[in-house]
């Protein structure tokens, strides 16, 4: 770790009480130097930290850090966690890494480099959002990477349920939306054997925007977050749910798909009329959203054009989506 996020673990664990320049440095294994502008790095974040003269620094409320203890006895399927402070993407993380006969689970304060789907930036500022990747050796073959997907959104959902107290609604295939703005992305990417037709590794990254941050501006519109109080909850408490909401999934129910009926639920879309993108090309075509079947296709009506009044199952990666 960092010695910005040593730091903060430091005063978190000592919140209110004063903690000597040079004891830190200590028990930190660093320089007066090092830690003055770990420092100053948490100040710039907005972290409550007071200095006093001939006394030393202290936080002076609860810190959102998380740390493999805080989550740990939150988790009720078994994983090798990883707490990070800056990466360029926790997925990118998750592909380099050795895997165990466990899940891996990997947490990072910020992102320098988050990716969406098809290619799209994440914006992921540090101490306001939740980015993690689950990365696991699955037992099931490649047919059913949509479902995980879809999964992981309906665990997202149902995490947001339990932790924040929030209905949280779906925009297919992989957004999570609350309040009519987008405050989740998932990425699913997979790593395959060609040979058995079997998934060697499969890597599940979340983004969730917490509270709220800085947002580019072309984003203002169109991100939200769970809270607009910052640490109204322990953003460790929502990793961990999603972690076994989703385990709970994989493990029990991602043949039999029942977890579908919920995302037909919580999918927003569905009866309204939105635009569709086919190839993703720039040029939109009016349908109408009527269902999610059981292979997770988006059941479309064209309104216009050529396919006027013909229905069509959409697939992932074929289409963008913008409601009308």
């Amino acid at each position: 770790m960092s010695t910005r996020t040593d730091l903060l673990k430091l005063l978190s664990e000592n919140t209110g009480v004063y903690l000597s320049g040079q004891k830190i440095g200590e028990e930190l294994q660093v320089s007066r130097n090092a830690v003055w502008k770990a420092m100053q790095q948490l100040k710039n974040e907005g972290y409550h930290i007071e200095s006093k003269p001939s006394t030393g620094y202290r936080l002076r409320s609860k810190s959102n850090i998380i740390t493999e203890d805080a989550i740990a006895g939150s988790l009720r399927f078994p994983c090798d966690i990883h707490i990070l402070d800056t990466v360029s993407s926790t997925n990118n993380v998750a592909k380099e890494i050795s895997l165990t006969d466990k899940p891996a689970l990997i947490i990072a304060n910020k992102q320098t480099g988050g990716r969406g789907r098809l290619g799209r930036s994440f914006a992921s500022p540090a101490g306001t959002g939740l980015y993690m990747t689950i990365a696991l050796h699955p037992d099931f073959d490649l047919d059913k990477a949509l479902y995980v997907t879809m999964a992981a959104a309906v665990a997202v959902c149902r995490a947001i349920d339990s932790i924040v107290g929030v209905k949280a609604k779906i925009k297919w295939v992989n957004d999570v939306f609350y309040q009519n703005k987008k405050i989740c992305g998932i990425l699913t990417e997979a790593q395959t054997n060609f040979e058995n037709g079997k998934i060697d590794r499969l890597v599940i990254g979340i983004g969730v925007n917490c509270f709220p941050g800085s947002f580019p501006e072309e984003l203002e519109n169109i991100a939200g977050c769970l809270s607009r109080t910052k640490n109204s909850f322990f953003r460790g408490d929502l990793a961990a749910e999603i972690y076994n909401q989703l385990l709970d999934i994989l493990t029990k129910d991602l043949s039999a798909k029942t977890f579908l009926r919920e995302y037909r639920t919580r999918c927003f879309i569905l009866g309204k009329n939105i635009i569709v993108h086919p190839n993703l090309s720039e040029k939109g075509i009016r349908a109408k959203a009527i269902d999610i079947d059981e292979n997770g296709g988006l059941v479309v009506e064209y309104l216009e054009g050529r396919k006027n009044r013909q229905m069509e199952t959409l697939t992932t990666g074929e289409v963008s989506i913008k409601i009308q």
